[in-house]
């Protein structure tokens, strides 16, 4: 056999076990999701996601009699957030580096400046100060949701130009009929939500907990990236996923640390 069809074999060899070590990897992390002795998988959604929500009570939505990990603004972002990602990529798009047009554009920002106000009139009220008008869990699902959203529509289109060698002129949403589905499937998750089924519960709970576990990893990933010096050098989606694995790992240990660091906290206010 030629050297030449030797690295050809290797080639077809090497991404077959990439993914299955990266299969066992992730395989591995749901057992321990579900089998970990002490509490319910609920109870330890809950407390990975302590660090980074402050899990208020009156702020969240139920499920039965069950609440779910993350208040109700937490949960619409990173749902919103999850499910746009999912989308993106059911669609061939998620190595688009094309912004959506401009319209598409004006509304994300629209849905971060409705968060922003919503949050600070939810804010004044907890503060017994003058407030707009009184805060709502709907509000607070509603424009998580498109932020969520907006998160996604206009962070990764940049986050493509710096991972990839190649350039990609595909829009992320490249018009209203790409973007119709979408606003469907985030309309169909408030009502779901709002619905406070049990059948939502874990669902839910599931998709909101892995969309802070994304958010947070690509914010680690471009870190990794920059520092092992592979800026727009990835040719192959095993590479960044191998790469995510890693960022990945970094924000389970750094959503824990937050999480005791919290409880820690609290002990010593007497909380």
């Amino acid at each position: 056999m030629s050297q030449q069809q030797i690295r050809v074999t290797e080639t077809r060899h090497k991404p077959t076990w990439i993914i299955i070590v990266l299969g066992l990897f992730y395989a591995g992390l749901a057992l321990l999701l579900i089998l970990l002795p002490g509490g319910t998988v609920l109870d330890r959604l809950r407390w990975l996601n302590s660090g980074i929500c402050a899990q208020i009570l009156t702020h969240s939505f139920y499920a039965g009699d069950e609440r779910l990990p993350l208040c109700a603004r937490n949960t619409g972002i990173y749902l919103g957030l999850m499910v746009t990602l999912i989308s993106t990529y059911a669609r061939g798009k998620g190595q688009a580096q094309k912004l959506p047009p401009l319209p598409i554009i004006i509304i994300c920002t629209c849905g971060f400046l409705a968060l922003a106000v919503d949050g600070l009139n939810s804010l004044a009220l907890d503060l017994h100060m003058t407030h707009l008008y009184q805060p709502d869990n709907l509000l607070r699902l509603g424009t998580g949701l498109l932020t969520g959203t907006g998160l996604v529509l206009l962070a990764l289109p940049i986050l493509n130009q710096l991972f990839w060698h190649e350039y990609n002129e595909q829009h992320i949403v490249a018009s209203w009929r790409e973007f119709a589905p979408l606003a469907l499937a985030l309309l169909f998750c408030f009502l779901i939500v709002l619905s406070q089924n049990t059948l939502i519960l874990y669902p839910i709970a599931l998709l909101s907990t892995a969309g802070v576990l994304t958010a947070l990893s690509g914010v680690n990933l471009i870190f990794i990236i920059a520092f092992s010096k592979r800026s727009e050098t990835l040719q192959h989606s095993y590479q960044l996923l191998a790469f995510f694995s890693i960022a990945l790992i970094c924000a389970i240990a750094e959503m824990l640390l937050l999480a005791q660091l919290k409880f820690s906290l609290l002990q010593a206010l007497g909380m």
